[in-house]
């Protein structure tokens, strides 16, 4: 693909990444001479052109959520072999999956600073889209991008307008250790329709993950997990993390409740209710959290 030109106008450079729905290379738009990055989405969505008209149609809505974090997407179409491009900013550095793997790695976790730091701009994010009616619908870690210090620090959410593209189904097949299968709400495991209370999931189990270093639930098949997902007792972060305060188990279970009229209503509140309790934790973590944020009223 390298070399090859979408559209008479994004010529394809060097390959940046590659997961379960598609390859991101780095490209230059030969018109306004800049820099960009280009997605070629695969799956589900081959042989599908109404697919780019709708994918454009969510880009151009998501115009209205310029200078928040999400990532701005400048154009889309038919790809040469029948699927889809989306081209986007470029960004650099890694995403928040990546992250917390190399925490991993010396068993360490995202502090509740770090996490609140990090995770502000994404929630702010998500109530702004929410308030517009638009969701994202495949919130996760590896749709969280951490931009270099270099490229000027910050955060970006990644892929927002693409899940509609590919399908629910796509999403609920997809790796189910790490992918976007993990975040799925259990009401997402029907299809129907689905509101902003799928998204107030995903990111409670966002949260949870960065927190425990691992999803809230795992299987060993989509089955097992959509299982696990809709009647497994809430999982609890307080034996994992002793400098959280003993409310993050109720948290938890709110945020990540089986039933959407029980789990926290909005962004915000579920926000606001975890910077609360990380207020009231231990340790020099805690401290930074309570002379940063505030909560209003």
């Amino acid at each position: 693909m390298e070399g090859e030109t979408l559209d008479g106008r994004y010529k394809l450079g060097e390959e940046l990444g590659r997961g379960a729905h598609g390859v991101v290379y780095k490209a230059t738009d030969l018109e306004a001479g800049a820099e960009v990055a280009v997605k070629l989405l695969r799956g589900p969505i081959q042989g599908a052109p109404e697919a780019a008209a709708r994918l454009l149609r969510e880009a151009q809505a998501l115009a209205s959520l310029w200078g928040t974090s999400v990532l701005r997407v400048h154009a889309a179409g038919p790809s040469p072999e029948g699927g889809v491009f989306v081209v986007t900013e470029l960004v650099e550095g890694e995403s928040l999956e990546a992250h917390l793997q190399d925490l991993a790695v010396f068993d360490d976790r995202l502090s509740s600073y770090n996490l609140l730091t990090l995770l502000d701009p994404i929630a702010r994010a998500l109530h702004t889209a929410h308030a517009q009616g638009l969701l994202h619908r495949d919130v996760k870690p590896a749709n969280v991008f951490l931009v270099s210090p270099e490229r000027g620090g910050g955060v970006r959410l990644l892929d927002f307008g693409v899940a509609p593209v590919l399908g629910a189904e796509a999403l609920r097949a997809s790796d189910t250790l790490r992918g976007s299968a993990c975040y799925v709400a259990p009401e997402a495991w029907h299809d129907g329709a689905l509101d902003h209370r799928a998204d107030v999931y995903a990111f409670g189990a966002l949260v949870f993950r960065a927190l425990a270093g691992r999803p809230p639930f795992q299987g060993e098949s989509a089955a097992d997990l959509a299982e696990a997902t809709q009647r497994a007792p809430r999982p609890r972060l307080s034996p994992l993390r002793a400098d959280l305060a003993p409310e993050i188990d109720a948290w938890a279970e709110r945020a990540l409740a089986a039933d959407p009229n029980q789990r926290f209503p909005y962004i915000p509140t579920l926000w606001n209710d975890l910077i609360r309790v990380m207020m009231n934790g231990r340790g020099p973590s805690a401290d930074r959290v309570r002379q940063t944020f505030r909560l209003p009223g």
